[in-house]
C-alpha cells in the first residue's frame, strides 16, 4: 500500500514586473482661464482595488495628475484630474493565499494640446509578490506501518511575508488661518498629506503604528504672492495582524487614497482645511522553518528512491533606511535671475545602483526635485518652475555577503522636503525612508518517493562483521544506509555519543571517528 505524506508551507513567488499605461485628456472648466505655461506637474497613484479570482489577481486604481500653471493673465492656477489603471498577474488559483503589490509611476508626461486641453500619460510598473500554499510530497510503500524506515531529516528557513489587515482613517485639520481674508479670493494652488511612520511595534496579533502626518498647502490670497504653509499632526493607530510573530521585521505601508482642501469662511476671515483618507497596513518579513525528508532506507530490504530539487528563498536580514539629504544649487544655474521665494517643492528618489559588500549595502542614485518659486520680473511678481537633481549615496548596515546567492531588494522614498534661498544658492533638503531586504536563493535535494524492492531481502541467517573506515565527509546515516543497519544500533555498537543525533547534526557527522564495526 502506498503511503503519501505532505509538508505544507507558504511559498513566496515574485512575479515578473508588469508594464502598463494610463492616459487621459482633460478640458479645463469654463470658470478657469486659458493655460499659458505649465510650471509644475506630478502623477501619483492611489490604489483602489485588489481582486483574486480564477487564476489571476487583478489590481486597479487611479493616477492623480496635479498641474500648476500660469493662465493667460499671468495668474497662478492649478487643476487636478485622474485616469484609471489596472493590470493582472497569474496565480495558482485555489492555492492563492495573499499578494503584495508595489505599483509605481516610472515615467509620465503632461502636455498642452490647446489653450484649454491637457493630455496626460503615465507609464506604470507593477511589482507583485504572491504568497501561495504549497507542499512537499513524499510517497511510497516503504512507509507502511509494518516498516520502520530510517529517515534523514533536516530543516531550512524559507522566506514568508505576511500582510496585516488594512485600515482607513480620515484626518482633517485646519492648516492655515487667514484673518480678514475673503474666502472666495483664497486659492489652494497645491496640497499634500505625507505620512511619516516613526515607530511600529508588534503586539498580540496587533501592530501599533505611531507617526506624524505632514500636511502642506500652497496658498494664494487675491493679488498677494503665493506662499506655502504646513502643519504636523501626530497619529497612533492599531492594526490587526493575525499570525504576527515577534521575530518578524515589520515594514509599514501607508498611502493617501483621498485628498481634499477647502476654504471655509467665518466672521473673522477664513481658514484652510486639508482632509484626507490614509490607508495603512504592515508587512511582516520573516522565515518559516520547513522540515524536509532528505533521504531514507529500509533495514530489511532495498529501496528504490526518487529525489527532487527544492528551490527556495531565505530571508537573511532586513534593515531600515533613515537618512537626510541636502542639495546646494547655485542661483546662476536657474533660468530665472530674480528668484524670490519657494512656493513649494517636491522630491523623488531614483535608484540607479545597489552594491553588496560584507556587512553593508550601498544604494546610490539621484534625487529629482520639482516645484514652483516666485520671481521678480521688473517690479512685478510672477512664477517659474523649479527642476533640478542631486546625486546621493547611502550605506546601509545589514548582514549581507557579496556572493552570487544573495540579492538585495530596496524600497526607498523621500519625505519632509523643503528649500531656502539666499543671495547665492538654493538649499534643498529631504529625508530618506525605506527598507533593505537581503535574500539568498537556496536549493536542497529532498526525498520524494521510496518503494521497497521485494526481490532483494536482506540475508539475516549468516552473521557478518565488517570493519569500515569512514571517509572524509561520511555521516552515520550514510554508513548505516550502505550496510542496511540502524543508525542507533551502529552508534551503540561503536560507543558514539548522543551528540551525533543532535538537531544541529541530523546526518550524524563522523568527524574524528577512525573506524566502525558493523554487525
Amino acid at each position: 500500500m502506498e503511503i503519501k505524506t505532505n509538508v505544507d508551507y507558504l511559498k513566496s513567488v515574485r512575479c515578473a514586473d508588469v508594464y502598463t499605461e494610463s492616459s487621459t485628456d482633460y478640458v479645463l472648466p469654463d470658470y478657469l482661464g486659458d493655460v499659458r505655461k505649465i510650471l509644475f506637474s506630478e502623477a501619483s497613484l492611489r490604489p483602489s482595488g485588489r481582486f483574486a479570482g480564477g487564476d489571476e489577481v487583478e489590481f486597479s486604481g487611479i493616477v492623480v495628475y496635479n498641474v500648476v500653471y500660469l493662465d493667460a493673465d499671468g495668474v497662478l492656477s492649478s487643476v487636478e484630474f485622474t485616469s484609471d489603471y489596472d493590470y493582472s498577474v497569474k496565480c495558482s488559483g485555489e492555492n492563492y493565499n495573499d499578494s503584495i503589490a508595489d505599483t509605481r509611476v516610472s515615467n509620465f508626461a503632461v502636455r498642452l494640446v490647446g489653450p484649454r486641453k491637457i493630455n496626460a500619460k503615465a507609464s506604470l510598473v507593477g511589482s507583485v509578490r504572491l504568497s501561495e500554499k504549497s507542499s512537499l510530497s513524499l510517497s511510497g510503500d516503504a512507509f507502511e506501518l509494518s516498516s520502520e524506515p530510517e529517515i534523514k531529516k533536516g530543516s531550512v528557513n524559507v522566506r514568508v511575508s505576511k500582510t496585516s489587515s488594512v485600515i482607513e482613517r480620515e484626518y482633517a485639520e485646519a492648516v492655515a488661518r487667514l484673518d480678514g481674508a475673503i474666502a472666495d479670493e483664497v486659492q489652494v494652488v497645491y496640497s499634500s498629506i505625507e505620512p511619516m511612520v516613526e515607530e511600529i511595534q508588534p503586539m498580540d496579533d496587533i501592530c501599533n503604528v505611531k507617526g506624524k502626518l505632514r500636511m502642506c498647502v500652497a496658498l494664494k490670497n487675491g493679488d498677494e504672492p503665493a506662499y506655502g504653509v504646513e502643519k504636523t499632526v501626530n497619529f497612533e493607530e492599531k492594526v490587526d495582524f493575525e499570525g504576527l510573530k515577534a521575530d518578524m521585521h515589520l515594514i509599514p505601508e501607508m498611502s493617501v487614497t483621498s485628498l481634499k482642501s477647502s476654504v471655509n469662511a467665518d466672521e473673522n476671515g477664513c481658514e484652510v482645511v486639508l482632509s484626507g483618507i490614509v490607508e495603512m497596513c504592515a508587512i511582516g518579513e520573516g522565515n518559516q522553518s520547513v522540515e524536509l525528508v532528505l533521504d531514507g532506507y529500509l533495514k530489511e530490504a532495498s529501496t528504490d528512491n526518487s529525489y527532487e530539487s527544492f528551490d527556495y528563498t531565505s530571508l537573511i536580514s532586513t534593515a531600515a533606511i533613515r537618512a537626510s539629504h541636502t542639495a546646494e544649487i547655485d542661483r546662476a544655474d536657474f533660468e530665472s535671475e530674480g528668484l524670490r521665494e519657494i512656493v513649494f517643492l517636491t522630491s523623488t528618489p531614483k535608484i540607479e545602483q545597489i552594491e553588496k559588500g560584507d556587512g553593508v549595502v550601498t544604494v546610490s542614485g539621484e534625487v529629482r526635485y520639482s516645484g514652483v518659486a516666485s520671481e521678480m520680473i521688473g517690479d512685478k511678481i510672477s512664477y517659474t518652475s523649479l527642476k533640478f537633481s542631486s546625486p546621493f549615496s547611502l550605506n546601509v548596515n545589514c548582514n549581507c555577503q557579496n556572493n552570487d546567492k544573495t540579492q538585495v531588494e530596496v524600497e526607498l522614498h523621500t519625505q519632509n522636503t523643503s528649500a531656502t534661498l539666499d543671495s547665492d544658492k538654493l538649499y534643498a533638503t529631504c529625508s530618506f525612508e525605506g527598507c533593505a531586504v537581503v535574500l539568498a536563493e537556496e536549493g536542497q535535494t529532498v526525498l520524494s518517493g521510496m518503494s521497497r524492492v521485494e526481490c532483494d531481502e536482506k540475508e539475516s541467517s549468516v552473521a557478518k562483521i565488517t570493519v569500515y573506515y569512514p571517509a572524509q565527509g561520511d555521516t552515520l546515516f550514510e554508513v548505516a544506509k550502505r550496510f542496511r543497519t540502524s543508525t542507533l544500533k551502529l552508534a551503540e555498537d561503536n560507543n558514539i555519543t548522543q551528540s551525533v543525533f543532535s538537531s544541529d547534526n541530523p546526518g550524524g557527522s563522523l568527524s574524528g571517528v577512525k573506524k566502525l564495526i558493523v554487525y
